[in-house]
């Protein structure tokens, strides 16, 4: 399995044309067609309906270009590093991943720091949950990724920030419990709440309510913060999240109220154990902790 024929069938499924995609690729259409045939046959099953309109990909071709993707992705990474060696200044891609936090605003000023000193450096940033930015950095295509608490994902070497995020309830301007300065855990009794879909988050809500988080009315679930607040701003209930992540579309209508007793995580940069870093991860570890 080729690296070119994953690239080619990747730019298939996105055009959804076999002739249109040649073109793209600037190849012949037999030429493509034949590729596509081979790796059919090499892995053993369809991967593209072929219909008047054009081509989808098969259950088993859907899965086929998620990996495909990754691959590519790892493969021109390290095309570009190897290259940079000894060219004289960083060059390449350097590749964080993060999750929301102001925390990140640290990483940025290292990032620029090191982009004034290195024109030819790219910084790539990928923006997800804790899971996803976990799978990503196992999978080689992030160099580092910024992670918020609580505790330590196993496998990773790690640089704590200083930034401390509290944790409390987002809600609408209105509502009763807004009038308080505090969430304590009885607050919650019977309210809907919209809960993060990380594990994590349940299993140290659990340690804070002194129940099972599952018994909570969960309203609704979710990845990233902003959608849970616009679902907060529209009354389907209060969301469970971090301080400081409440952008300017909401700041007039919905308020944060921390949790009482304080239920805090720590935000840390963290990179895979055993692996050697890139020299842009580490100049921008030395730039951080210089800034820091």
């Amino acid at each position: 399995m080729e690296i070119r024929t994953l690239r080619n069938f990747a730019a298939v499924v996105r055009a959804g044309n076999v002739t249109r995609a040649a073109a793209a690729l600037r190849i012949s259409q037999p030429a493509l067609s034949m590729q596509l045939r081979e790796l059919e046959e090499e892995l053993g099953g369809p991967l593209l309906v072929r219909h008047a309109r054009g081509v989808e990909p098969t259950e088993r071709g859907a899965r086929l270009l998620r990996r495909a993707d990754d691959i590519v992705a790892l493969a021109d990474r390290t095309r570009e590093e190897v290259r940079a060696e000894g060219s004289g200044g960083l060059t390449g891609t350097l590749a964080i991943g993060a999750g929301e936090t102001p925390a990140f605003a640290a990483v940025a000023r290292a990032a620029a720091a090191l982009r004034e000193e290195n024109p030819r450096l790219r910084i790539e940033i990928t923006s997800g949950n804790g899971a996803q930015i976990d799978e990503a950095v196992r999978a080689g295509l992030l160099d580092l990724a910024l992670f918020v608490g609580p505790g330590r994902i196993p496998g990773y070497d790690y640089l704590v920030l200083p930034h401390v995020h509290r944790w409390g309830l987002y809600l609408r301007e209105g509502d009763p419990l807004a009038a308080r300065r505090s969430i304590g855990p009885r607050h919650l009794a019977g309210r809907p709440v919209i809960l993060s879909r990380q594990s994590f988050v349940s299993e140290f809500l659990s340690g804070w309510l002194g129940r099972d988080a599952a018994t909570l009315d969960v309203a609704a679930t979710y990845n990233l913060a902003y959608n849970a607040l616009a679902l907060v701003a529209a009354g389907l209930g209060a969301a469970v999240c971090i301080d400081g992540v409440l952008p300017a579309a909401f700041a007039h209508s919905l308020v944060f109220r921390p949790f009482r007793p304080a239920l805090e995580s720590d935000v840390y940069l963290a990179w895979k154990q055993g692996v050697p870093l890139s020299p842009a991860a580490t100049a921008l570890l030395g730039k951080l902790r210089t800034l820091s």
